[in-house]
């Protein structure tokens, strides 16, 4: 080996010493740099959470309370009138105003400055709307010219009006505001901001929003869209400099890089397949609303005549439906099956709301898991739920299948706060359990429903063909409705009709449908 050999071999181990003990530095400074950013990406994504929560909550409040005054059946601008609007506009504390409006927009009367006079000047005039859904409401954003001359958010629709405080749809989140920056919500069909704190830019918000930028990738701005409604929020913060930066990242993490890397990198794995893992996967999609609800047409095997429901829940995942038995046990075992429930309830309230309350005798029922079966706690959340929608109880029927009854005492007592709070209750299933006859005798019901595995059998040579017809005669003798599950041939339904059966539900009469295909389902069957 000469000396240039020598020279490049030693400059060779130099380079290599070097970068061993500058790589866990490295490793360490780039670790302390990423595990700052995820805790600004995890605040701006709770801020933008509980924002988007307070906003879904407020925008139905305030629906609700246009759709109260939308019902005042007092003369317009009549002294009960008036009345009216003064107890809806107290009830609702989110209100500044309410009123009535002509067809051509002028201001008619007000809760607080009550009726306005023909002479009124041109100020009291309603501008174009700055956003129109389909169902006819009207909104204005920014609208000075009500009674405090404050700026005000207007929601309109056949001739009434409420005025509420922009700025409610941001109090409240809490000092996580301070701490994350500025939160702006926008509707998103209007491409308008509706509120914001105080510093917020309109124009940088909705250039945000245009871009749509990922969370993960952006840990200046978090964009949160809702499920249900045309709204978004934009959370942000101002970029730092790389000097401001560094003075908060931890340095000590240079002290021990390699461990510090080791760890770091474990944690990470270990929560990207966590992340990844179906219970993961399942408790994202909770988060997010992700589930579906689809309706499975009941009708009355004589007249075949659609008088209700089930409610299906369906999980949309990227795109495609996961069927229930996939992550229906699971959501059992890891305590969501009572989450997904609730959003069962509320998609059908929200979908079929109007529906039912125009038509009192359609009804849809709903899955409850042995958990609800158990407490009052589902019981709770139904009632006053279905007094905002203003449904019926008798049009919600609970259906239970016979694993929800390993606790007989809580069960027998749970069913019957539904049945007295006027919620007709089914056996799910019946007869695919052990214990089901023992069931019949505890239990006081208002229905069974065949399991299809017994309708498939029916008019074939099998030993379980005549269960349909046995569990038929005890429904009579026991006088409780029959339901049977699974009908896909006309020779089923005749057969289980003559047997006495009063209702069914099959791909013979319909598959699972939306909620739009289900009321002109249930239209057609009733013109029929």
């Amino acid at each position: 080996m000469n000396k240039l050999q020598r020279g490049a071999l030693a400059a060779l181990l130099i380079v290599i010493v070097m970068i061993a003990a500058l790589a866990p530095a490295g490793i360490g400074l780039t670790l302390a740099a990423r595990n700052e950013r995820q805790a600004r990406v995890e605040r701006l994504g709770s801020v933008a959470d509980a924002a988007l929560v307070r906003a879904e909550d407020l925008t139905r409040r305030l629906s609700g309370a246009l759709g109260e005054i939308g019902q005042v059946s007092d003369a317009p601008c009549s002294t009960t009138y008036l009345r009216a609007l003064r107890r809806i506009a107290l009830a609702h504390a989110q209100l500044r105003d309410a009123g009535a409006y002509d067809r051509d927009g002028r201001w008619q009367c007000s809760s607080l400055l009550g009726a306005v006079s023909a002479g009124a000047p041109d100020g009291l005039t309603l501008p174009p709307p700055d956003w129109r859904s389909g169902d006819g409401v009207s909104a204005w954003y920014g609208l000075a010219r009500l009674p405090g001359g404050k700026d005000s958010l207007v929601m309109g629709r056949d001739g009434v009006y409420i005025a509420a405080d922009p700025s409610l749809y941001v109090e409240g989140i809490g000092a996580e505001i301070a701490r994350a920056g500025d939160v702006a919500v926008i509707n998103t069909e209007a491409r308008r901001v509706i509120a914001g704190t105080p510093a917020t830019d309109a124009s940088a918000v909705l250039a945000a929003y245009r871009t749509s930028p990922s969370v993960l990738d952006c840990a200046s701005v978090a964009v949160r869209r809702s499920a249900t409604m045309p709204l978004a929020v934009v959370v942000s913060t101002p970029r730092e400099t790389w000097r401001a930066r560094a003075r908060t990242l931890p340095w000590a993490w240079l002290l021990a890089g390699i461990a510090t890397g080791l760890v770091c990198a474990g944690w990470a794995a270990y929560f990207i397949v966590r992340r990844l893992s179906p219970r993961g996967q399942l408790s994202d999609a909770v988060r997010r609303h992700q589930f579906i609800v689809a309706y499975q047409p009941i009708v009355d095997l004589a007249t075949r005549r659609c008088v209700g429901a089930e409610a299906l829940v369906r999980w949309k995942h990227h795109d495609r439906i996961v069927r229930p038995d996939h992550f229906i046990p699971l959501a059992e075992h890891r305590g969501l099956i009572q989450a997904i429930t609730d959003q069962v309830l509320d998609t059908v309230l929200l979908e079929l709301g109007d529906f039912l309350r125009r038509y009192a005798d359609y009804y849809i029922s709903v899955n409850l898991s042995a958990p609800d079966l158990t407490t009052h706690r589902f019981l709770g959340v139904l009632s006053p739920a279905l007094a905002r929608h203003g449904v019926r109880p008798q049009q919600i029927r609970i259906e239970a299948t016979e694993r929800g009854f390993l606790d007989a005492d809580a069960a027998k007592d749970v069913i019957s706060a539904f049945r007295a709070a006027g919620h007709a209750v089914y056996l799910d299933d019946f007869g695919t359990g052990y214990s089901s006859l023992s069931h019949l005798q505890s239990f006081r019901v208002d229905g069974l429903k065949i399991d299809k595995s017994f309708v498939d059998t029916v008019g074939q040579d099998a030993a379980s063909s005549s269960v349909a017809s046995h569990i038929i005669e005890m429904a009579a003798t026991l006088g409780v409705q029959v339901i049977a599950e699974g009908i896909e041939r006309e020779e089923q339904a005749a057969y289980l009709h003559a047997r006495g059966a009063q209702f069914g539900q099959g791909w013979l009469f319909s598959p699972p449908l939306t909620a739009a295909e289900f009321i002109r389902y249930a239209g057609t069957t009733r013109a029929r």
